[in-house]
């Protein structure tokens, strides 16, 4: 999966590089104005580590532009930074972050973490799929539904019309006769065995 890392720090970039290249396909941007144009890309990383001070654009201030438009909005956002006590925190996760974590992490929990969020993107992409699998299927039923109350049928139906008809031609000459059959001719058994007495 693509990864965004924001960070000018090079060393740490390095850092970084090394303890996720394995698992991820990395895209390193400098500064925030440059990770914001990257994930407004097309194909853009749904997944990003945003360092909160760099130049440009701070890690919160891109959550929050993410956060506020709607073709962004699904992203998965790691805010990474020194701060470390609960306000910051906090400030992070309101700014529309997913994620928290100090430098520096530790490569396990960095994985760990970034595991999180991948399972989070496939449960909403699994999410979106069978929404969509349910509004075609209301669609086609609605389809239906106004064709047959037009007296119209579907291609595939008009096609395989002189099946059904021939089906339901075997079907009625080998099942029982209709209630008004049975009930006439009961009611001339009724009239037979009424004469005889």
């Amino acid at each position: 999966m693509k990864l965004l890392i924001a960070e000018d720090d090079i060393l740490f970039v390095k850092v970084l590089g090394q303890v996720l290249a394995q698992d991820h396909e990395i895209i390193v941007t400098r500064n925030g104005n440059e990770a914001w144009a990257v994930l407004q890309s097309p194909n853009a990383p749904r997944l990003a580590i945003l360092d909160w001070v760099m130049p440009g654009l701070s890690g919160p201030e891109i959550c929050r532009r993410v956060r506020a438009c709607p073709s962004l909005s699904s992203m998965y956002l790691i805010i990474l930074t020194a701060k470390n006590n609960a306000a910051d925190i906090v400030s992070g996760l309101r700014a529309g972050a997913d994620d928290y974590i100090t430098k520096p992490p530790a490569p396990e929990e960095l994985r760990a973490r970034l595991a999180i969020g991948e399972r989070v993107l496939a449960l909403q992409d699994a999410v979106e799929t069978q929404s969509a699998l349910a509004h075609e299927a209301a669609e086609r039923e609605k389809s239906f539904r106004t064709a047959l109350s037009n007296g119209c049928f579907p291609p595939i139906v008009r096609e395989n019309l002189s099946e059904v008809a021939a089906y339901l031609k075997r079907h009625a000459e080998t099942e029982a006769p209709c209630p008004e059959d049975s009930s006439s001719k009961l009611r001339e058994n009724y009239s037979l065995e009424n004469s005889h007495h």
